[in-house]
């Protein structure tokens, strides 16, 4: 067993890393019901509009059973459905410009009795209904001659272009016939693990790795391993070396590059794939746990489930003691109204929603001028996943003092990594415990009773 294996993934209800990326079973159902609603009525209109067939087939990460997390609150996770005109459009005569404008216009009225939903801009290939701050749903359309075998896609530039995702969903699962159901249900988790990665180094820029593109590279360049981690180190470092090696990925099916990179984007995306091989290569030659989570942590950030909470579990040959000065996080607490309740070195403490939470390195003189800390919010819990918000990392010096609001109920973690020069000089956390909407009153005022003249 890889010494970080029950932190990516175990058969139980342990917060791993599998689980922080994964969508809620109610979020999953309400994005079912909607889509579900959204083709039962809008089906017969774009059939009744162009007076042919339409049909539709599911694509993309929901098909796959690859779906993720977005990585903070307020970004949007997407389901692909494409919808299928049968006939020849071109025989017949049908616009491709005009046929998505008609899909359009049949979505602008199914949102128009639907305030919590909006039709957004129109995209090259497609619609895109959106349910803000929860999920997404595009809806490219295409036409199919069942005589001819003929899919073709409608673009924005009134183009009918080649195009069928249902061959590449077929490349795909004949690709991993061979495999048991475990080993695909981990290369499945293995698709997911890098499509978070990409997803949180492209944060700031937008630079990603297409999720087809990871889909494909996963399925031909798959290890297997009994644990996630092994598994996980394997694969990604044969995906690495790929795109390292490759500024195009080929479509299995015909049709062009899956990467479509541009400009400068290949070269950001080549040196973010070197570091990760470069991880993956130290991580599988270390022993020592501590090590290992601090390097995975720096890779899914606060997707990465906290240590801390298990660390008697999964903890082996770890050496912080001989090589760190743990830090002493000073922890000032303040009420709603900004009034001082406290302030201390702690590792853990109680609050209610709305107050505030001030914390600071106390021996910042245990560490030189050119360290920082990264300070991590893990939140946990039911109310922080609901609303896709399980954490950020900021990155101050050692003398600076980081602020974070109390907003969910539940347990969460605030984690402290002193870094310098790329080492590692201290780790440690606060255990920050939320609970009721507001403090209770400690000496609540008496009652006056009227006792008469």
């Amino acid at each position: 067993m890889g010494l970080s294996a029950k932190l990516f993934f175990e058969n139980n209800e342990n917060e791993t890393l599998f689980t922080r990326i994964s969508l809620t079973p109610e979020q999953l159902e309400d994005a079912r019901a909607k889509k579900d609603k959204l083709l039962e009525l809008i089906k017969p209109e774009l059939s009744s509009s162009l007076e042919v067939p339409v049909r539709h087939w599911l694509q993309g990460s929901y098909k796959n059973q690859t779906l993720v997390r977005p990585i903070q609150k307020g970004d949007e996770f997407d389901i692909d459905v494409g919808i299928y005109v049968l006939c020849n459009a071109e025989d017949e005569g049908l616009s491709a410009l005009d046929v998505k404008q008609v899909n359009r216009s049949i979505l602008e009225w199914y949102v128009s009795n639907r305030p919590e939903a909006k039709v957004g801009d129109s995209k090259t290939s497609c619609e895109r209904l959106i349910y803000p701050s929860s999920f997404h749903i595009d809806i490219p359309i295409y036409y199919y001659d069942a005589e001819t075998d003929t899919c073709k896609l409608a673009v924005q530039s009134d183009e009918w272009v080649d195009s069928d995702p249902k061959a590449l969903q077929d490349w795909f699962n004949k690709k991993l016939s061979s495999l048991t159901p475990k080993s695909l249900a981990q290369l499945r988790r293995i698709i997911k693990y890098l499509k978070v990665w990409t997803a949180i180094k492209g944060k700031e820029d937008e630079i990603r790795i297409p999720s087809i593109a990871v889909t494909v590279l996963v399925a031909d360049l798959y290890v297997e391993a009994d644990d996630d981690d092994d598994a996980f180190i394997q694969t990604a470092v044969n995906v690495m070396n790929y795109i390292i090696e490759n500024d195009s990925l080929d479509n299995p099916c015909g049709g062009g590059d899956l990467f479509g990179f541009k400009g400068n984007e290949y070269q950001k995306i080549k040196n973010r794939s070197d570091s990760l091989k470069n991880v993956c290569e130290f991580i599988n030659k270390s022993e020592d746990s501590l090590q290992q989570y601090v390097l995975w942590s720096a890779t899914f950030e606060h997707m990465f489930p906290p240590f801390i909470e298990r660390i008697d579990e999964v903890s082996k040959n770890t050496n912080l003691p001989a090589i760190t000065v743990p830090p002493k996080i000073k922890v000032r607490h303040l009420d709603k109204n900004k009034k001082l309740l406290s302030s201390g070195v702690k590792d853990e403490i109680k609050v209610f929603r709305d107050e505030e939470l001030y914390f600071s390195i106390e021996n910042d003189a245990d560490y030189s001028e050119t360290a920082e800390v990264h300070w991590i919010v893990r939140n946990q819990d039911a109310e922080a996943k609901r609303v896709n918000d399980l954490g950020h990392t900021s990155v101050l010096s050692v003398s600076e003092e980081r602020y974070e609001g109390c907003s969910y109920s539940g347990t969460h973690y605030m984690e402290c990594l002193v870094f310098d020069k790329n080492n590692i000089k201290g780790m440690g956390a606060v255990k920050v415990r939320i609970t009721g909407l507001s403090r209770p009153l400690r000496n609540p005022p008496r009652k006056n009773y009227f006792k008469g003249r």
